[in-house]
């Protein structure tokens, strides 16, 4: 092991325990993490801040703002006048939330999503029996178990390494959708009855939202249309992004642009809106994955897994193994990056055992995706995290049984449909 792999190493760990403990801000450990791996030279300046001008973390910076200006309106009251006519019907709340997230996922993406929802959280007060830490985590896990079940771009990038690493047999366009339908169901059945009674019961973590929670409305009739017309169409530039000449992270951008020059928001609520810890966990977590990548700290972690399996394990032991592989470490890194240690890995091996590969790709691709267990695991599962003041406990307490039900019944489901002998 080089000196750089062993660093690497030891952040995460370390990086692991600062968030495990409770004890410290989650965006200053993050941005510890970095830092140290910047000043030992694991990662150039660049490569460890850069990610301030990620387009994750600039769209949710934006979004934080849209949020408050959302709330400076009277759709907030009115929501929560709603919610607590209706608040003996949590289990019905609950369904509808997670179904929107269900479905809005296959036109959206998993940042977007929470993104979207986020500002509607403060119409849950002291009333209501549901609150936002039971919605916010549950739902961003269930979009990402959920993300491919529509026909998209994960089955071409999937048939691309199929190809790139010798594979002669490529996917459908639905073979993906078909591998993850159940799992996806299960984990929204989970989630729906189970899951979300299990967490605490606690409000969002936005201060400027809380802020206007029980006050009036502090724009006109005019002004409020106004910021709900920006607020629609900012929803539909990013459930329809492939038709946009532009990236859709810049959509908040413009969109608080506006704001600002039509004087419905000021620099100060610039300022306010901005969730700072989850700007900085945000960008602060993003460069451990280079690091992994760069080090070859995941292919050792890797590595390091499949030799507990030993001598010659039969194909669903290679298979389950694979894919919790892929589902731990996703859990530190970004989900791409994972899927790019283990795909290939998986593909090589697979046809070197005289296997078919598309199982092992699919499994691990919907391993990767699913990341649900710890606020390093996705930006959207970040966000979600900080905003309802969750504990590492409550979650793994939660979503561990689910983690571990989707990930055997997603390998079970594509050796199924694509028998591996």
């Amino acid at each position: 092991m080089n000196t750089q792999l062993v660093i690497t190493l030891v952040v995460l760990l370390l990086m692991i325990i600062g968030f495990l403990s409770g004890k410290f801000k989650l965006g200053l450990v993050a941005m510890t993490a970095s830092t140290i791996l910047c000043l030992t030279g694991v990662l150039t300046f660049n490569e460890a801040y850069a990610n301030f001008s990620n387009n994750n973390v600039v769209m949710i910076a934006g979004m934080f703002i849209l949020s408050g200006a959302l709330g400076k309106t009277s759709l907030v009251p009115q929501m929560r006048q709603l919610v607590i006519k209706h608040s003996g019907k949590s289990q019905l709340i609950v369904f509808i939330y997670m179904l929107a997230c269900a479905v809005l996922i296959q036109f959206s993406m998993p940042t977007a999503l929470i993104s979207m929802f986020l500002p509607f959280m403060a119409a849950f007060d002291e009333d209501s029996k549901v609150k936002p830490s039971h919605l916010l985590f549950p739902g961003a896990v269930l979009a990402h178990c959920c993300q491919g079940l529509l026909p998209g771009a994960y089955f071409v990038m999937i048939n691309g390494l199929l190809e790139a690493n010798g594979a002669t047999e490529m996917l459908g366009p639905l073979d993906y959708s078909k591998v993850i339908l159940l799992p996806a169901l299960l984990a929204f059945l989970y989630i729906v009855f189970i899951g979300w009674k299990g967490l605490p019961a606690s409000n969002i973590n936005t201060s400027s939202l809380k802020e206007q929670k029980n006050s009036a409305a502090l724009l006109t009739p005019v002004q409020e249309k106004i910021v709900y017309v920006i607020f629609i169409l900012n929803f539909v530039g990013i459930l329809f992004q492939q038709y946009l000449p532009f990236g859709m992270y810049v959509l908040p951008i413009v969109a608080v642009i506006i704001l600002c020059y039509l004087n419905i928001l000021t620099l100060n609520d610039v300022k306010n809106f901005i969730n700072l810890d989850t700007i900085f966990m945000l960008a602060g977590v993003m460069p451990l994955g280079t690091a992994m990548q760069k080090t070859g700290a995941g292919a050792v972690v890797s590595d390091f897994i499949l030799t507990l399996l030993g001598g010659n394990p039969s194909p669903m032991l290679m298979l389950f193994a694979f894919y919790f592989a892929g589902a731990i470490l996703t859990q530190f890194m970004s989900n791409t990056a994972t899927q790019q240690v283990f795909v290939p890995l998986a593909i090589v091996t697979a046809i070197a055992q005289g296997l078919d590969p598309r199982p092992f790709t699919m499994a691990i691709f919907a391993g990767c995706t699913a990341a649900m267990l710890t606020p390093t695991g996705s930006p959207s599962i970040a966000i979600a995290f900080g905003a309802g003041q969750y504990k590492i406990k409550h979650i793994l307490k939660v979503f561990v049984p689910i983690w571990i039900i989707y990930g055997v019944s997603t390998c079970l489901c594509a050796n199924f449909f694509f028998p591996m002998v």
